[in-house]
């Protein structure tokens, strides 16, 4: 997009009234959102319309401590949904995060600080007030003179003596607990008191179910429940939604997650059509709990603006992929799943087939060959190393080139879009699998090659022993011994063997050996294109080099040595 048509788009949405413009903010930058929010008279009433998602999930992209003008502008519903997003962990407070939270709320407003605290609920209140703080309370019977050295440093009145079990934030909770005194002692009194003597697990419990109250009214399940869109769907299941009735509401709805939706994905070519629908609507709703239960699934860091990304592009990538997969790819039977699939049917789909994908190469790793290996994926080379090790991450990726990518450039991380990654993924894995010919018909346990490694040389181990190290040790000791074994070469006659090891004779001395090994055609092509990098990476390493300038044999990084120490 030409920076004259953002500037007529950005002039446009400064004219908007406050609910439009919040319906469009997450289509901007974050930190260009912020700007156009702070630059409004109605900065307020254009954060009061934003969802409470979006609020959380521009905050979070901003950088916490770079927010606070926007956590001035908080409703008390999207500061209730940011502390329930950031101060749980499973069924339970993590009370230093809830500290430097509210010492982020208290430096942008002490005003807005205090409205959070009397409407918060009480019983979470006790709670992360009794991890913060001990307190006691003066002996009624005995001079406060004479108590005063056995009671805590700490009182505000008398009465109450305290001290804070987190010293870095001693001065901000004094100053929480000033505030409110100050507002309310009688208020102050209560909170002291049953943070005293309220029983700790009772009101642990409760403050729990109204934090998971809220989230399951935003269709954000704990973790147990999220995990449920990692089950595979039965074709039963995979039914037609209820019509979408959108009720009138004050805020936008979330739109987070559908603004990273990218239009060169059939997904987004279809959304393009429906702007404006009610289903529209409805999909912004499914997607942004969609990854909601992604990001607590995953367990992803709620403090990173970029991993909290990630795992919403994670979810419309996935629901792309179901798209694709129900829809044979076609426009039309697309519009006619995103109208009638629900988005976390989609998802699941999408994350079956991906399973099926990788626990191919997971059994590989597990009992195959790669299980066989001292080192498990490291024996892969460099090239299949990284691609295997996405794959089995624990949400697989891709090595991808988008359009218009240098030739040059290094491919980059991506998730499972359409079927055609999964048939990449599936091309990856069966070359793979033919690598594990290749390693059983070279016949050698690394393991006893690690005793006779030269140990100046780059292969000193069973962790830096690849496939494609002993297939080019064995073509190299071909071409100077007659016999095609792995055998580390002797360091000593290096400069006889160098001239021996020119790039055709490798090439030709490997591959004939490749058509021996695999007597079947398809295998032998996947075998082939396993070792295409390795003697592509040999060459350009080679290259430089000839007899009469050869390189020395400690920086050869495709051959092994032996040598006497």
């Amino acid at each position: 997009m030409s920076a004259d048509i953002l500037n007529l788009n950005e002039k446009r949405l400064v004219r908007l009234p406050a609910v439009q413009l919040a319906r469009e903010l997450m289509h901007l930058p974050a930190k260009r959102r912020l700007e156009v929010i702070v630059e409004r008279s109605d900065a307020e009433a254009v954060v009061a319309a934003m969802d409470a998602a979006d609020f959380f999930f521009t905050l979070q992209e901003i950088g916490p401590d770079d927010s606070l003008p926007l956590l001035t502008l908080a409703t008390r519903e999207q500061v209730d949904h940011l502390f329930d997003l950031e101060w749980w962990k499973k069924d339970e407070i993590e009370p230093a995060k809830a500290l430097s939270w509210l010492d982020r709320l208290s430096r942008a407003s002490d005003p807005k600080l205090l409205e959070w605290i009397y409407h918060a609920d009480f019983e979470l209140l006790i709670s992360i007030f009794k991890k913060w703080i001990t307190v006691e309370v003066a002996p009624e019977d005995i001079d406060l003179v004479e108590s005063r050295q056995s009671l805590p440093e700490r009182t505000l009145d008398d009465h109450f003596f305290w001290e804070s079990r987190y010293p870095q934030y001693d001065e901000l909770i004094l100053h929480v607990l000033t505030l409110i005194l100050q507002a309310n002692y009688t208020f102050y009194k209560e909170l002291m008191n049953h943070v005293l003597s309220a029983p700790t697990i009772e009101i642990e419990e409760l403050a729990y179910r109204f934090h998971h109250a809220r989230l399951s009214e935003k269709a954000i399940p704990d973790y147990y429940d999220s995990l449920e869109i990692y089950r595979n769907i039965k074709p039963g299941e995979l039914t037609g939604k209820l019509p979408a009735h959108p009720e009138p509401r004050e805020q936008s709805p979330p739109s987070f997650a559908l603004a990273l939706v990218p239009d060169s994905d059939l997904l987004g070519r279809v959304l393009g059509e429906l702007d404006g629908s009610d289903i529209i609507e409805m999909l912004q709703f499914e997607l942004a709990s969609l990854s909601s239960k992604v990001v607590v699934a995953d367990q992803v860091s709620t403090d990173s603006g970029e991993a909290l990304r990630r795992a919403v592009e994670k979810a419309a990538a996935y629901v792309n992929l179901g798209l694709e997969i129900v829809s044979g790819g076609d426009y039309k039977e697309a519009k006619k799943a995103i109208e009638n699939f629900y988005a976390e049917h989609l998802f699941r789909i999408a994350h079956s087939e991906i399973a099926k994908v990788t626990g191919r190469l997971r059994a590989l790793v597990k009992s195959g060959w790669i299980g066989q290996c001292p080192s498990g994926i490291r024996c892969l080379d460099e090239e299949w190393f990284e691609a295997a090790e996405l794959l089995l991450a624990r949400t697989p990726k891709l090595l991808r080139r988008h359009p218009g990518d240098e030739l040059e450039s290094p491919p980059v991380e991506d998730f499972f879009r359409s079927p055609r990654d999964l048939a990449a993924a599936t091309r990856l894995i069966d070359v793979i699998t033919a690598a594990g010919l290749l390693y059983t018909a070279l016949g050698v346990e690394p393991r006893d090659i690690q005793p006779r490694l030269w140990t100046q040389g780059q292969i000193r181990s069973v962790e830096d022993i690849t496939v494609g190290v002993l297939v080019l040790t064995a073509a190299a000791r071909f071409l100077y011994s007659g016999k095609q074994v792995p055998e580390p070469l002797p360091a000593s006659k290096w400069d006889s063997i160098f001239p021996l090891l020119q790039q055709a004779d490798i090439d030709r001395a490997v591959m004939e050996w490749v058509h021996r090994v695999i007597a079947d055609p398809q295998k032998r092509e996947q075998a082939a294109e396993y070792l295409t990098p390795v003697l592509r990476d040999y060459e350009g390493e080679m290259r430089p080099f000839s007899a009469l300038n050869q390189p020395e044999p400690q920086m050869v990084r495709f051959l092994m040595f032996e040598g006497s120490e």
